[in-house]
């Protein structure tokens, strides 16, 4: 198991690396780095979606849990 890890994490370094090491030398690097940020910001956004509407859905049912009490 510990294994498996272990290959798991240097594979996963080496692919950022090959990564990073590509967009150091390429000439679109501006281009890819807009791309990627473009993509990181829409998943940013949907993760704050989805957590605002767990907080509303946590909070309403919180607020009706507490009235079928009293």
């Amino acid at each position: 198991m510990k294994d498996s890890k272990l290959l798991l994490g240097l594979a996963v370094g080496i692919a950022v690396g090959a990564a990073i090491g590509y967009l150091a030398a390429t000439d679109k690097k501006e281009q890819i780095l807009d791309e990627i940020n473009n993509v990181v910001g829409k998943v940013k956004d949907s993760v704050k979606s989805a957590v605002n509407k767990y907080k509303e859905k946590s909070c309403t049912c919180t607020a009706e849990g507490a009235e079928a009490s009293e």
